[in-house]
């Protein structure tokens, strides 16, 4: 009701969604409170072979291999040796792909589901955020996700469309440019 303030908290998740590295921050702000934003950069459980690694960061990298889809340090690590396990890159392993959001380039050896820049940023992304939720599993008021202040519109569908296929419905303006985010 009017002039009554809100005392619920509000949620928001920062993707950062980069080229070699991602991470995801979970913020926090009580309506009403003296006390300032919680921000808490979100660590991130990587499935690799043979085990499994906890960073803030989070590589920007997809592989597949056998019936495992490795997202982060395990893509990274099976690129090293993909010679060795008769891995191809756009193929089986994936990096980078940022550079090819709103170019319409396909990976056309890849599986289904990995057969685009924005499907790839989507494993990427949905990793993120899973991982948000796994640590806390409250509500979610937004999403932003960072971009380049270069990137143009087709580039812009392409992150949009890749939160999509990670389950994220980003709101108008949930695309922040990375010099406002770094302010």
């Amino acid at each position: 009701s009017k002039g009554k303030t809100c005392d619920k908290p509000v949620r928001v998740l920062g993707i950062d969604l980069g080229t070699t590295n991602s991470a995801v921050a979970d913020i926090t702000w009580h309506p009403g409170s003296t006390d300032d934003l919680k921000v808490h950069i979100v660590p991130v459980e990587q499935d690799m072979p043979g085990g499994s690694k906890t960073s803030l960061l989070l590589p920007s990298a997809v592989a597949l291999h056998g019936d495992r889809v490795f997202v982060g340090a395990g893509a990274r690590k099976l690129r090293r040796r993909a010679a060795d396990l008769d891995l191809k890159e756009t193929r089986d392993f994936f990096f980078e792909v940022k550079n090819d959001m709103g170019i319409k380039r396909t990976y056309a050896e890849a599986r289904d589901g990995y057969r685009s820049a924005a499907e790839i940023s989507g494993h990427i992304l949905k990793t993120l955020y899973d991982a948000a939720m796994k640590e806390n599993p409250a509500p979610v008021d937004r999403v932003v996700v960072t971009v380049p202040a270069s990137f143009q519109g087709a580039q812009r569908r392409d992150t949009i469309k890749a939160a999509a296929l990670a389950g994220l419905a980003l709101a108008g303006g949930a695309l922040l440019d990375e010099p406002g985010a770094a302010f």
